[in-house]
């Protein structure tokens, strides 16, 4: 019965540590910093609706003025970890090749020859010593 809400808390510590490492789910910590920075502007210019400040940040051109460093840590204006998946899909066109049946092999009988055995076989170590003549 306690151990319910414990599996809950870890699975969403886990799920929580994978989202924040690997995917671009961090920048949603940066959101305080964007609210910030949107009340500077609206102070210089009462006129600055939240969309127009989006609009100025995210889709105009990149502006390098006297906010560009407050600017660069917004959420989701520079890529902090990059992913890349590539695949390609290659085609081959058939190969049309003469395959010819083997030549039939030349029968030779060939005689043991004790001379021309080894003198040592990885098994000699498990046999009893003799005597060399």
């Amino acid at each position: 019965m306690y151990l319910y809400p414990v599996k809950r808390f870890a699975g969403i510590l886990l799920i929580s540590v994978y989202m924040f490492s690997f995917a671009e789910f961090h920048n949603l910590l940066k959101i305080p910093v964007l609210i910030e920075h949107f009340h500077e502007h609206h102070q210089q210019n009462n006129n600055t609706s939240f969309w127009s400040f989006i609009k100025l940040h995210y889709f105009d051109a990149y502006v390098i003025d006297s906010d560009y460093q407050e600017d660069r840590q917004l959420p989701f204006r520079d890529t902090d970890c990059g992913l890349v998946v590539s695949t390609s899909i290659c085609e081959y066109a058939p190969v049309v090749m003469d395959i010819q049946p083997p030549a039939e092999p030349i029968r030779e009988f060939h005689h043991f020859n004790d001379g021309h055995a080894p003198q040592f076989t990885s098994f000699d170590i498990f046999q009893p010593p003799r005597a060399l003549v």
